[in-house]
């Protein structure tokens, strides 16, 4: 199994200090970043890419609407956002907006690295979510038009690439069933998020039937568990 990768972030800002200040701290915790330099450069990036958080520099021109544009997409909805502020007074507003952390200026790497140490569990609980396993596996799905049997590409916590015989409808809600490798069946409920040409699909999962969400949650924990380097202890006599 591919182990998850690292942390990416977004940087919105053309504040060279705060650029440099998280750019540094991002550095630091391991984790990859890209900069925008506004909100509307930032807009096109976040529309294609799944990100785990996004740091906007509050001075950057329509930042708050940037903040809230995030919340009510579908990407990366869930992201954890860090909202960089010049003072206090802007702290009700952007957190409103959807802002989860409030970073004050003027901002050192320390503290970025500090602050996406506080916000781990919560990145990684989406990163996890969304992190693609590679399977090769059949799968039982039906919508209005009837059941066929597919191939499952990857599977996430959150959602299901397939290879069906039959198009599926974009937005269509569809019933699957698939049984992991030397584990329990899984069935529940999803929607059609996309597709493309060459017949793949992507299942965005809404519901578990009885305890799938338990049983896959378990199964996804057991492969992170495997690819886990061991850990490497020194005796000394």
């Amino acid at each position: 199994m591919t182990p998850l990768l690292p942390l990416e972030f977004a940087l919105v800002s053309s504040d060279y200090a705060a650029v440099t200040a998280i750019s540094g701290g991002v550095r630091k915790y391991g984790a990859k970043s890209s900069l925008s330099p506004g909100a509307e450069s930032a807009r096109d990036s976040l529309r294609r890419r799944k990100l785990d958080g996004v740091f906007v520099d509050m001075e950057a021109p329509g930042a708050l609407e940037l903040i809230t544009d995030i919340r009510k997409g579908t990407s990366n909805s869930k992201s954890v956002i860090f909202a960089c502020v010049q003072n206090s007074k802007e702290s009700t507003v952007t957190l409103s907006a959807g802002a989860n952390f409030l970073l004050l200026k003027p901002l050192t790497a320390e503290s970025i690295a500090l602050h996406i140490t506080i916000a781990k569990e919560m990145i990684e609980r989406e990163h996890r979510r969304y992190f693609r396993h590679p399977l090769n596996l059949p799968v039982l799905l039906e919508d209005a038009d009837g059941d066929q049997r597919a191939r499952m590409a990857n599977l996430s916590e959150g959602g299901i690439a397939v290879r069906a015989t039959r198009a599926l409808k974009h937005s269509s809600m569809i019933d699957f069933e698939f049984e992991l490798p030397f584990g329990a069946t899984v069935s529940g409920r999803g929607q059609v998020a996309w597709t493309n040409q060459e017949g793949m699909s992507g299942i965005l999962i809404h519901s578990f039937h009885d305890k799938g969400r338990e049983q896959l949650e378990a199964w996804l924990a057991s492969r992170e568990q495997l690819s886990s380097p061991p850990v490497v202890t020194e005796t000394f006599s």
